[in-house]
């Protein structure tokens, strides 16, 4: 078979992608709030990619005249003597209200697509709530919030203090490989804390009185001294995790848990996109993909297929390790927005903030190094030690300045790596599961609504070739490979899998063509907007007269063509 790695080296590029937030600007004063247009539209950037749903989705409108009283009122005053909108998130409004006395708070409004209404707000506050009085995690200290839209201020919102000290990405990039190492012991340390309660299902946390009505399960969990503890004060509930949400998953009703096991959890995912697929009007159109005539088609009926056989090796791809398939609460995104340090010790940090979604999961799926460690270039297996390049001194200079950055990134993540082995086994040991063909057959099944489904069911046919090596084969007593494929089936999964990779090979020809007017995940400055528009046309009509598409395939393209015209 032909090997997929090229697809899941750039699906995880894909989703390593972020958007860097900025410090709050200015915003001029008006005596009517509600007049600022910025306030309640996404101002950043613009949409490539179908623009009018994109900025709806980032669209709120509500009563910021009261939304600042609200902040005043929880800090004892009658009004704000500033009000300043931090650059627009992809998920959510963020305002910094500043009193008379200099005492700040920040408010946070969700947008439409942040999560599901109600339950990310709850949650999110219930969760940050036991981070900080149960973890011991710095997480900012919330002053008041209201989960229901139906309130005076019109929307979600929450309203909490102003965390102290500096974001990371302000100082990262001047710290030394010491300097940097010494935030990545001390997001380690945390990152062992997390693990100091483990819980008894899979889910999100809330307040329990936030769930009455709901489907919920009682709070509890083991503390490091292994003790059982139930919080009457909180409750497991649904996921709140964006890959429930996304895609159009909102509109779908699935099971959305909690569960009480691993299994049920793993096929709960499954279950969720095989619903999907055959509710929503349209597919999704691809990330990665150029689909069309001389490449792939993905349908419904592909899709499926992949993630039936999908449902018949969960139990046999799960760790065997029942440490790993424990449940435990974990920062979702630690990027160097979310890490505040003290300014004049970086390397201490004093706050970690946005745990917006973070749900209750397996170790094994918070098992990855901190995103402020990802780099680009080859990446580091186990306890492997990085080299650099012999014949670095014979490098031009600028060639040595980038090997001299590929070796101090990849030195970080072996030291991560080394002090997770050493500190803390069980995450240690997750993390070596996720290098594994089992850990690939969950992962690359949880988005197949999307993409990736020729990939994935080449991936079932090489399974075959280590199928009695599985740990998860060998513990239920070395069953039969469940699959038998015919001469057909398998040249039909590696056309698939040739047309998913020329269509990859198209997306990323179209990527080049554009140059840096590219738009990472659909957005562009507005200074790039027509720009981009115009360089993505000239590359579409240049890829059009390389494969000597007719009329009717030209149709064809241009019903699946992503960017907007």
């Amino acid at each position: 078979m032909i090997n997929p790695s090229m697809f899941w080296c750039e699906f995880k590029r894909h989703l390593s992608t972020v958007t860097t937030k900025t410090p709050p600007e200015d915003v001029q004063q008006h005596r009517d709030l509600n007049a600022v247009h910025s306030h309640f539209h996404y101002t950043r950037g613009r949409f490539v990619c179908n623009e009018d749903f994109e900025m709806s989705q980032r669209r709120v409108r509500f009563d910021m005249n009261e939304l600042s009283r609200v902040a005043a009122k929880a800090t004892g005053f009658e009004s704000c003597a500033k009000v300043e909108k931090y650059p627009d998130g992809m998920y959510n409004k963020t305002f910094l209200f500043t009193m008379h006395n200099g005492t700040e708070v920040v408010g946070k409004v969700p947008n439409p697509n942040a999560g599901r209404p109600y339950f990310t707000t709850a949650s999110e506050v219930a969760t940050v709530d036991f981070v900080r009085n149960v973890l011991n995690t710095p997480a900012p200290k919330i002053l008041t919030w209201n989960a229901n839209a139906q309130n005076s201020v019109g929307a979600e919102y929450i309203l909490m203090e102003k965390m102290a000290g500096i974001q990371l990405h302000q100082v990262w990039p001047s710290l030394d490989i010491k300097g940097r190492f010494a935030v990545v012991k001390a997001l380690a340390r945390y990152q062992k804390t997390w693990m100091s309660a483990s819980f008894s299902h899979i889910g999100a946390l809330y307040y329990s009185k936030d769930l009455q009505g709901s489907h919920s399960l009682d709070c509890t969990y083991t503390n490091a001294d292994g003790q059982e503890i139930k919080d009457t004060r909180f409750a497991i509930g649904p996921c709140t995790g964006r890959e429930f949400f996304d895609d159009g998953r909102a509109t779908v009703e699935f099971d959305r848990g909690p569960w009480s096991s691993v299994e049920d959890y793993r096929l709960a995912i499954g279950r969720r996109e095989i619903d999907s697929i055959a509710s929503l009007p349209q597919l999704p159109k691809s990330p990665l993909t150029l689909c069309g005539p001389h490449s792939y088609k993905p349908t419904r009926e592909k899709k499926i297929a992949a993630l039936e056989n999908y449902l018949k090796l969960v139990r046999y791809v799960l760790p065997t390790d029942d440490s790993l398939n424990t449940s435990y609460l974990w920062h979702p995104d630690l990027h160097t927005e979310n890490i505040y340090v003290d300014p004049n010790d970086p390397t201490r940090i004093v706050g970690l903030i946005d745990w917006q979604s973070a749900d209750l999961l397996p170790l094994f799926d918070h098992a990855r190094q901190p995103y402020i460690l990802d780099y680009d270039g080859p990446q580091l297996k186990g306890l492997e030690r990085p080299k650099l390049a012999e014949n670095h001194k014979d490098l031009s200079p600028d060639e040595r300045r980038r090997a001299l950055s590929l070796y101090e990134s990849s030195s970080l993540v072996a030291l991560y790596r080394k002090l997770t082995y050493d500190q803390n086994k069980p995450l240690y040991r997750a993390m070596e599961y996720c290098d594994t063909i089992s850990y690939d057959m969950l992962v690359f099944a949880q988005n197949l609504l999307v993409d990736g489904e020729a990939h994935y069911q080449a991936l079932v046919v090489d399974l075959q070739n280590c199928w009695a090596d599985l740990p998860g084969v060998r513990s239920r007593g070395n069953p039969l490979f469940p699959f038998q494929f015919s001469d057909e089936g398998l040249a039909a999964i590696e056309n698939n899998v040739v047309a998913a990779i020329r269509g990859m090979e198209y997306m990323k020809r179209t990527r080049q063509k554009t140059g840096e007017l590219w738009p990472e995940k659909g957005l562009v400055r507005h200074d790039q907007y027509e720009d981009a528009k115009e360089a993505i046309k000239q590359a579409k009509m240049e890829l059009y007269g390389q494969l000597g598409l007719d009329e009717g395939e030209r149709a064809e393209w241009n019903a699946t063509w992503p960017f907007d015209e």
